[in-house]
């Protein structure tokens, strides 16, 4: 296990022993490579309290995974129940008699093996891991600052090659396809999130993928890209238009704009996420469209595509101060107004002490008309 992991393994048994938790089970990919150093499908491991971690892995790839991560205990198994078992005995070789277990509870856990877990091991306490693991993961050191931001490298490039198919009568779908293969060939490991390329009415969606629609003539369209590199994610939402778009649109992205630069003036050490969301909503309140916006402008980005804090989720996070070696996506709700469009722009940002520092860089000044 190198150094990097080891120090967060010992951090979070720090954080274990004061809230009195006796182990960590990891079930996603992201904890397991935090702690680990190592990329696995199906990750599965056990950090107890006290001692070194122990992997679950399927049995022909023990060896491969002790070598992945200089870890000696690695307990094999073939099969769903093999592990659940290897589970178990752990929990009854810690001799007491209702163990606290923490497990993240947030997207990248499977629910069925949560709730097989649980079915399973009745004796034992399960609770949110979010309080032992959110502090170290949401602070970045300055080599995953340096991994992000190669990812915002490459965010940019899929905005530059997006600009480049752009048409109309070209689909949303190939639109997509043509900036993952650029991605791909440039590095990415893969997409954090299906991409959007929202067009036309889509682009009054909040969310959104690529679809068979042809984009036509006038279209607004919303293009949301997450490249990954090396486990870390960068997210970054353009807007563009077929052609060249109208007074009112523009008015809209240039209040979004307007709401993006307050959003980054007021993001410094120390300020809570709500006290931001007062800034925005006092630019809207001015333009007569706050009845057209969702709060959770600012998420958490870095190994997760949105981790903490994640206000949209977890309401509770618009009160968590921000804090220096955060990296965050500043633009994330769609502003949109029906007769006109959607409208949005993204940036992954770093916050260091001094303040903001943007990681993407694509041209954000007004919609990029193709």
């Amino acid at each position: 296990m190198e150094k990097i992991h080891h120090q967060r393994v010992k951090r979070l048994q720090q954080n274990m022993a004061a809230q009195g938790v006796d182990v960590f089970l990891i079930l996603t990919g992201e904890d397991y490579f935090y702690f680990t150093g190592d990329a696995r499908r199906q990750p599965r491991a056990i950090i107890p309290r006290d001692g070194e971690p122990v992997l679950l892995t399927f049995a022909g790839e023990v060896e491969e995974a002790r070598k992945a991560t200089g870890l000696s205990q690695v307990i094999p198994y073939r099969g769903l129940h093999e592990m659940m078992q290897a589970i178990m005995a752990f929990f009854k070789s810690l001799e007491v008699e209702k163990p606290k277990v923490a497990i993240e509870m947030e997207f990248a856990t499977p629910a069925f093996l949560l709730d097989r877990f649980k079915m399973a091991n009745p004796q034992v306490e399960v609770i949110d891991a979010k309080a032992l693991v959110s502090p170290l993961r949401r602070v970045k050191s300055a080599e995953e600052v340096a991994l992000i931001r190669r990812a915002a490298e490459l965010a940019d490039l899929g905005i530059q090659r997006a600009q480049e198919v752009i048409r109309p009568g070209i689909s949303e779908l190939d639109v997509a396809t043509e900036i993952e293969y650029t991605l791909k060939k440039n590095g990415a490991d893969r997409l954090g999130f299906p991409m959007f390329v929202n067009s036309g009415q889509r682009s009054l969606w909040l969310h959104g993928t690529a679809t068979r629609k042809l984009i036509e003539a006038g279209d607004l369209i919303l293009v949301d890209i997450g490249p990954v590199y090396q486990g870390y994610n960068a997210d970054i939402c353009r807007t563009f238009s077929a052609g060249e778009p109208s007074a009112e649109a523009r008015r809209l992205y240039s209040l979004y704009r307007e709401m993006q630069k307050a959003a980054l003036e007021a993001a410094q050490p120390g300020v809570a996420l709500h006290k931001i969301e007062a800034q925005i909503e006092e630019v809207l309140k001015e333009s007569g469209y706050q009845d057209y916006y969702l709060r959770g402008f600012i998420h958490g980005v870095g190994l997760s595509f949105e981790e903490t804090p994640f206000p949209t989720i977890f309401p509770e996070d618009v009160l968590m101060p921000l804090e220096a070696g955060m990296t965050l996506a500043v633009g994330h709700p769609t502003l949109s107004v029906p007769g006109i469009g959607g409208v949005r722009v993204e940036d992954t940002v770093h916050l260091a002490e001094e303040g903001i520092e943007v990681l993407t860089s694509a041209p954000r000044e007004e919609i990029i008309v193709v």
